[in-house]
């Protein structure tokens, strides 16, 4: 499991990891591109995220309420002189809202160079996946408002749900 994916000492631009998409050999020399993602857990369903879209993941940091501001928005982190929004996606994906756990992490997203930091009940695992499972059939994803589903992927008996952060950037309007 990933604890803490920088360190305080880091450069504040420095990122989750700096592996692209590349072709892997297989068996016979046959490449294969594959996409490398960030797998995290939000009530008991499975998504991911690339890792080009997370910068870190950090633990249980005091989070600021702020008054007055939309009901998904649950206050501001102070991230090395940064002052950074934290937003809880459960409510965007209308999911059921759940207590944040000793596993509950905040993933510090960039998007349109605007950093934003979102709650999630766990990290599972940074994973590459063969771009070839990917799937653009969204119906199955068990989530009314599918403009926030990029793809999915057929994972571990289940299904993995990749995320549109371009959509769930506009949809929190910061």
């Amino acid at each position: 499991m990933i604890e803490r994916m920088m360190m305080p000492n880091m450069p504040q631009d420095a990122t989750l990891t700096h592996i692209h998409d590349t072709p892997q050999e297989n068996e016979g020399d046959i490449q294969q591109e594959t996409i490398q993602l960030c797998i995290f857990e939000l009530s008991d369903q499975l998504f991911g995220l690339s890792i080009f879209e997370v910068q870190e993941i950090l633990e249980d940091i005091e989070i600021s309420p702020v008054p007055t501001t939309p009901h998904f928005l649950r206050g501001v982190m102070n991230l090395r002189g940064d002052i950074v929004p934290i937003v809880d996606i459960r409510e965007i994906l209308q999911l059921p809202i759940k207590e944040r756990t000793l596993d509950s992490r905040i993933m510090i997203l960039t998007i349109k160079q605007v950093r934003l930091g979102i709650l999630v009940d766990a990290i599972k695992e940074v994973r590459q996946i063969a771009k070839e499972v990917v799937q653009a059939d969204t119906a199955q994803a068990g989530i009314t408002d599918r403009r926030f589903i990029s793809n999915i992927i057929q994972y571990n008996n289940g299904l993995l749900i990749l995320l549109d952060v371009n959509s769930l950037y506009a949809a929190v309007q910061l």
